[in-house]
């Protein structure tokens, strides 16, 4: 291989390299900057577009170049698995396996943590949020095959139910967690890291909903991405005044030159009908947290 191909062969594994691991990193974890990031992934995918299309010959600067370009990438690879290994860190705790009774004791106590939050913070819990969406598991103990995902998946809704009453929650009203994927019981080439699952639904201030959102996509501990969102106010839009049409027998320019008096109040260009901050609505919320799979994200 000549020093041409060699230098396409590093551009090219960089791109694919970049793109792929910050679309997979910024489109989960910081999602709330993801028009900055994407710039500075095409930023970075042009500049080694240019590498790519060149024609350098083959000297020692030419070589220096590829070296260069090769480092940073490396670098660049390496912070973004750093961050990736933290998530997956927590993911796996103590690494200590858990039995399915003592799941079912950490299930109760979380439960019993998110209601007294939530009487401390003047909110309801009803429905299937004072279970945390794991009712059946509260009667039943799980099968041992699954703790290990219900656990963490247990982990993550807490955490979301907590930034959630954190804010000016008025009612957590559910919590549904999805069956966990068939991806999770593979054995012959397990995934490095794959999503569950779960829903909730909130009653809150309209202007508390940024927040929520906000303390969700940058929590530190657990990889979140928030995959829906729907809003629910109270209101409804008012219907549009009637039309009608000017008087057809006002002559055009009847009042030219004539003194106008001037106006009692200040002239109404907009009004607001409904989206007030202080209303509260109802906010639905799918999101999904990735499970890591020991060992293998290093």
């Amino acid at each position: 291989m000549n020093i041409s191909e060699n230098k396409r062969v590093v551009a090219l594994s960089a791109v694919f390299a970049l793109a792929f691991g910050g679309i997979m990193f910024y489109g989960y974890g910081e999602s709330q900057k993801n028009a900055a990031n994407e710039a500075e992934i095409a930023q970075i995918r042009d500049r080694f577009d240019t590498y790519a299309n060149a024609e350098m010959p083959p000297t020692k600067q030419s070589l220096k170049e590829i070296k260069a370009a090769f480092s940073e990438v490396s670098a660049a690879n390496k912070d973004m698995q750093a961050e990736m290994n933290r998530y997956a860190a927590h993911c796996w705790g103590d690494g200590k396996a858990i039995s399915s009774l003592e799941f079912q004791t950490r299930l109760l106590a979380a439960c019993k943590k998110i209601k007294n939050l939530a009487d401390s913070s003047q909110a309801k819990i009803t429905g299937s949020a004072a279970e945390l969406g794991m009712k059946t598991h509260q009667r039943n103990a799980p099968v041992a095959d699954n703790v290990p995902f219900l656990d963490f998946q247990l982990r993550a809704v807490t955490r979301v139910a907590e930034s959630i009453l954190a804010a000016d929650t008025t009612a957590l009203s559910k919590v549904y967690c999805a069956d966990l994927p068939e991806i999770a019981f593979e054995t012959r080439k397990p995934a490095p890291y794959f999503p569950l699952g779960f829903e909730v639904a909130f009653e809150a201030k309209r202007s508390a909903i940024g927040s929520v959102i906000n303390s969700i996509v940058q929590d530190k501990d657990f990889f979140l991405t928030i995959t829906g969102v729907a809003v629910e106010g109270p209101d409804k839009l008012a219907s549009i005044d009637a039309y009608k049409a000017p008087n057809a027998n006002a002559t055009a320019g009847a009042n030219l030159g004539e003194e106008v008096a001037a106006e009692d109040s200040v002239e109404v260009v907009a009004v607001r009908k409904t989206g007030s901050p202080d209303e509260t609505v109802r906010v639905y919320m799918t999101l999904q947290v990735l499970y890591f799979t020991p060992g293998k994200t290093k």
